[in-house]
């Protein structure tokens, strides 16, 4: 093949992978965290909830003991905490499916609120 057609080709590809994207799809990365969203009482509230509804299950009651790693809040970013709810990583799962946004930026609110036990 000449050059022009492989590149016109994978032009066309890279247009039609773009387009082809739904709306509503958001990456982890692309999500605005605001310090008025992570401070408020009422996100902080829901995220403790859920947090002792699936996550403690692991992380256990306080963070630690559990099966799963300590969290150590302190030394992570909000956009760190929401990107491993989201996707998962290693042995944890992915929340993507069962909590919508507001919920695991609400999860990431609690977990990075100074009332987060640790």
């Amino acid at each position: 093949m000449s050059r022009i057609v492989i590149i016109t080709f994978l032009a066309a590809i890279a247009a039609v992978s773009t387009v082809t994207l739904p709306a509503t799809s958001t990456v982890a990365a692309e999500v605005v965290l605001e310090a008025e969203f992570l401070s408020d009482k009422k996100n902080i509230a829901a995220g403790k909830k859920m947090f002792r509804k699936r996550c403690a299950r692991c992380h256990g009651p306080r963070a630690y003991p559990g099966k799963a790693p300590k969290l150590q809040p302190k030394k992570y970013k909000p956009e760190f905490v929401y990107r491993r709810i989201t996707k998962g990583f290693r042995g944890m799962p992915s929340w993507k499916k069962r909590y919508n946004l507001k919920q695991r930026k609400s999860l990431t609110a609690y977990v990075m609120s100074k009332g987060f036990k640790h």
